[in-house]
């Protein structure tokens, strides 16, 4: 577990200085009132749960400027969790992989705080509601809500269409034992219209 937390730290320092670097070299993109977008985006995270090892994400998201530079969206993501389900045995405990997939959405606001013609840097924050065909963890519940706060980047190719980085921390479920939490990133194509 203490292995898996200095990995998921230096990660994020990683995408810190990643992010950090980018601002002070690309100006950033700026997005006006009335701006919408579309982004495919896809992620992976690793969790603080012994028993979930990784989480995938793919789908994306429709957002629209409500005002210059702060985005609301709404955020569609099929989910791969890999997981072991452990079960007290007359010999022990038994675990077996109990891998899961699962629907989620959820409402998303996003703030480019330094933006300029050619990236921007953003924080992001929403809550929304996990659908899973199984227990997500294994001894979580099948249907649970969701929050998720997120620092990243955007960097311009082309007119109205940028390239996003972010991490996440992302919450599934209660804040107990029964819950999951994971940090990671995903990667979308934004296109904005």
């Amino acid at each position: 577990m203490e292995r898996r937390l200095r990995k998921t730290l230096l990660f994020l320092a990683v995408i810190g200085l990643v992010l950090s670097m980018s601002v002070a070299y690309v100006a950033a993109q700026e997005f006006k009132s009335g701006t919408a977008y579309f982004e495919p985006r896809g992620g992976v995270y690793g969790t603080f749960d012994d028993h979930v090892e990784v989480i995938a994400t793919y789908g994306g998201a429709l957002g629209y400027f409500i005002v210059d530079n702060l985005s609301l969206e709404a955020e569609g993501l099929g989910y791969y969790i890999d997981q072991q389900k452990i079960d007290a045995t007359t010999a022990g405990m038994a675990a077996k992989k109990d891998a899961a997939t699962a629907f989620g959405g959820s409402l998303m606001a996003r703030w480019h705080m330094a933006a300029t013609d050619q990236a921007s840097f953003f924080v992001g924050a929403g809550a929304g509601g996990l659908w899973a065909d199984r227990k997500v963890p294994y001894r979580g519940m099948q249907y649970s809500v969701t929050e998720q706060a997120e620092l990243g980047a955007t960097v311009k190719l082309t007119e109205g269409f940028n390239i996003k980085l972010a991490g996440r921390y992302q919450h599934i479920g209660t804040f107990d034992k029964n819950g999951l939490s994971a940090l990671g990133g995903n990667l979308g194509l934004n296109i904005t219209f």
